[in-house]
């Protein structure tokens, strides 16, 4: 397969399932805590969508920003899929789980409305973690399919390169990871009873 068809199979699947995940899956999420949230109606969240309103204009955004954002993910996938190893379920929950991890600790912050005076706060924090837990899920399964089980580049390099690349993806993901539960003690202990 040449790396044009690659390039374009990976944004593509990426650009699906950001469609589904970020912009079906996203509009559903934010219609829920909207209306558990009634008071917030019209707020703008920190992304800058008004709270409780149902838009032409803002569902056409959302879903252009989702398809965009997804077929970023598609290419950083194509890149990402060949430092993966062992069997398929662990290669499944490796980059799943890294992936909700570096993006969730981007995703989540303490100040600002999305999860201040959203309620419940757990709602809202298991809602945004999915959106990368399901992305890379869907991605995985998708792009795999679509992409098949060819050699990547990082096959072609001498076997040092790619453990070297694994080692600093797990610092990455560990820096996240502090950051990410140091983020999630900062939500919690604002709103012990959530």
């Amino acid at each position: 397969m040449s790396l044009v068809r690659r390039i374009f199979l990976g944004a593509a699947a990426g650009a699906a399932t950001g469609l589904v995940v970020g912009g079906i899956w996203g509009r559903a999420f934010m219609s829920v805590l909207a209306g558990l949230n009634p008071e917030d109606h019209g707020t703008l969240t920190d992304d800058g969508f008004a709270m409780g309103q149902f838009t032409v204009g803002g569902t056409i955004n959302l879903l252009t920003a989702a398809i965009a954002i997804g077929a970023f993910g598609g290419l950083v996938f194509l890149v990402l899929r060949g430092l993966r190893f062992g069997p398929a379920w662990f290669r499944t929950v490796s980059i799943t789980l890294g992936a909700t991890i570096v993006v969730g600790s981007m995703l989540l912050h303490s100040d600002g409305v999305d999860f201040t005076r959203l309620e419940p706060i757990g709602l809202a924090v298991a809602m945004t973690l999915s959106m990368p837990l399901l992305y890379t899920l869907g991605i995985t399964w998708l792009g795999d399919r679509w992409l098949g089980d060819g050699p990547t580049v990082w096959q072609r390099m001498p076997a040092a390169v790619p453990w070297v690349a694994r080692v600093l993806l797990a610092g990455l993901a560990l820096v996240a990871a502090i950051d990410l539960g140091g983020t999630l003690t900062e939500i919690f202990d604002d709103n012990p009873f959530d």
